[in-house]
């Protein structure tokens, strides 16, 4: 019985079609990973912006309720005047330069905010975490928005010298909130700041000249808060970094 021939494809035909194939995966992948990485960027910065926003809501909830408590006609109701006044110590003056601990910065103004690499503030034992250089009583700080009732600055406000718990951040900027300081995970009931990653505040006063017993005197009438943060993003080698600035007014200081 006499079978009929049939034609195969050949070498060159069968390598075009894998080539094809291969083109189209590729760019399938490519599109996926780049639809994934852009998802988790932005998710990344959603939940960087909450903690800012969570940050600047308990600064101004903190003020407020210091300049209710001097308003209010009864002595001795202002229990948020320690807190505030504490925070007022935290302050750098409008013109203090990074100090000498921040080799990458240079002597910028701690007020500006221009890094490539988040390991320009966390250089290693001697960055923001630990600024030894810096005179008085100024420090990079974080506010503990659980215990704002409590209004005892040792507990709702976290500075940064010698404190271990500022670190960059491994993911993206957060603070996590756990039942003990040696804790490094989220608890959802916690209310001790066992690590802040990637998250911080400095503040800098301003000054007003203000009339004081007939004579015109230059004091601190307002604070700037700038809130930061900076991390690494996925598939990136520069540090992502958002950032917000509160100014909130000395309420006993009437400017000239």
């Amino acid at each position: 019985m006499y079978m009929k021939r049939r034609k195969g494809d050949t070498l060159i035909e069968v390598a075009f079609a894998i080539g094809i194939f291969s083109l189209v995966a590729i760019t399938v992948v490519a599109v996926i990973s780049a639809s994934t990485s852009a998802a988790q960027a932005s998710l990344e910065t959603t939940l960087t912006r909450e903690d800012i926003d969570s940050q600047a809501e308990a600064l101004r909830f903190i003020h407020d309720s210091y300049v209710n408590g001097i308003q209010s006609a009864k002595t001795g109701d202002n229990k948020y005047e320690n807190l505030w006044k504490r925070i007022e110590d935290l302050a750098y003056n409008d013109g203090d330069t990074y100090p000498s601990d921040y080799p990458e910065l240079g002597s910028q103004s701690i007020k500006k905010y221009d890094i490539t690499a988040c390991s320009s503030l966390y250089n290693g034992g001697s960055g923001l975490r630990n600024l030894v250089n810096n005179p008085g009583d100024k420090a990079p700080f974080v506010l503990n928005v659980r215990k704002l009732s409590s209004t005892d600055p040792s507990q709702v406000i976290i500075r940064g010298p010698s404190n271990a718990a500022f670190q960059p951040a491994s993911t993206y900027p957060r603070i996590l909130y756990s039942s003990n300081e040696s804790l490094y995970s989220q608890v959802t009931d916690g209310s001790i700041i066992s690590r802040v990653e990637g998250l911080y505040i400095i503040a800098v006063k301003g000054s007003a000249k203000v009339v004081t017993n007939g004579s015109v005197d230059t004091k601190p009438a307002y604070y700037d808060f700038y809130i930061r943060s900076c991390w690494m993003p996925v598939n990136s080698d520069r540090a992502s970094t958002i950032s917000t600035l509160v100014r909130l007014y000395d309420p006993t200081i009437i400017p000239h």
